[in-house]
């Protein structure tokens, strides 16, 4: 199933991106989905993704969330997933794992999902959903203004207990933390 299109009608979010020319949800998905990747300076400000031209898999699909509340399309749903990162899911992480005592990590990543359970990622071009769906671990529905805070507080949360599962591993969580940092700074 397509995901749908629709005319962007009144709303803030709506308006910021009439004013650089998108009047259509099909368009402003393509304009996200060719910016660059990256953090904008605060994630709780996810219109910062408009004028500082970046974005995350949060953040851009945070916007179009936002433009999905604002147009009434309830069915795309703004999924928070769990999946299990590894040089198969991110080939340029293939270095990075090599000396780790583990061969993957779990990583959050946000997409949409209609209610046929279809996913749609605006991340990037590379549809690297296609590589990730395979390595799901979870999924949970959230508002835009989740992708921030909250959404790290289920990511640490999952962490935490997944470095507590594995006491082979001789790692604490906030080293393994900071092993992640150092997965999304290679990926950008």
């Amino acid at each position: 199933m397509a995901l749908p299109d629709f005319e962007l009608q009144e709303g803030i979010v709506s308006q910021q991106f009439r004013e650089r020319g998108i009047t259509h949800f099909s368009k402003a998905c393509e304009f996200i989905q060719n910016l660059p990747y990256g953090r904008i300076s605060d994630r709780d400000k996810l219109d910062l993704v408009l004028t500082e031209n970046r974005g995350t898999c949060s953040s851009k699909h945070g916007i179009l969330a936002r433009l999905c509340e604002e147009n009434s399309h309830e069915e795309i749903e703004l999924i928070a997933g769990i999946f299990l990162m590894s040089p198969e899911t991110h080939v340029e992480l293939t270095e990075f794992f090599n000396d780790k005592p583990y061969s993957n990590l779990p990583e959050m990543h946000c997409f949409f999902r209609l209610s046929t359970h279809d996913r749609y990622d605006f991340t990037s071009k590379n549809n690297r959903l296609a590589l990730i769906e395979p390595k799901l671990v979870r999924e949970q529905r959230i508002e835009p203004h989740q992708t921030s805070d909250w959404k790290e507080k289920i990511h640490q949360d999952y962490l935490r207990r997944w470095v507590a599962r594995k006491p082979e591993l001789g790692l604490r969580f906030d080293e393994i933390w900071a092993q992640r940092e150092e997965c999304i700074r290679l990926l950008s």
